[in-house]
């Protein structure tokens, strides 16, 4: 049997770090997108530049929201010819999604043009801290897979 405490304790400590990683990490993120994109659109591009294709369910899959969602993101990004759908290559009823060159552009140029969310980190936090940061943030994504 899993230990209760052990379950308690992770709850105490999540509910005391959620403020702290909302106010000194999602918040200066959101804002060093300056308004240009919501975390949701960055997310969406950033996915299909690592993924290269993906069709609408396993972009929702992925961005963990109703496919309905996806949808009108994908037309918005669509009509800002950032991304395009392409018939899928095995199955002629499918459509994939894939960045355009235009979009692929944009996110190079995007993360060199606002440094400021790293070195922000970098100015505040030690090396070691930084490589402790990313080993916790590399457990939680073994991790919350696991969760339904």
């Amino acid at each position: 049997m899993k230990s209760e405490k052990g379950a308690e304790m992770f709850v105490y400590k999540l509910l005391q770090v959620m403020p702290d990683w909302h106010s000194r990490l999602v918040r200066p993120f959101k804002e060093m997108l300056n308004g240009e994109m919501s975390l949701e659109t960055y997310y969406c591009l950033q996915t299909l530049r690592m993924r290269g294709l993906a069709t609408m369910t396993e972009l929702a899959h992925e961005l963990k929201v109703p496919k309905q969602q996806v949808t009108k993101l994908v037309d918005k990004l669509c009509e800002c010819e950032f991304v395009e759908r392409v018939q899928h290559a095995e199955d002629r009823r499918s459509v994939c999604i894939r960045l355009t060159p235009k979009a692929v552009t944009y996110l190079d140029s995007y993360y060199t043009k606002n440094r400021a969310f790293i070195e922000s980190l970098e100015e505040q936090l030690t090396e070691e801290d930084i490589m402790r940061l990313n080993q916790a943030v590399g457990i939680l994504i073994d991790i919350l897979p696991k969760l339904r």
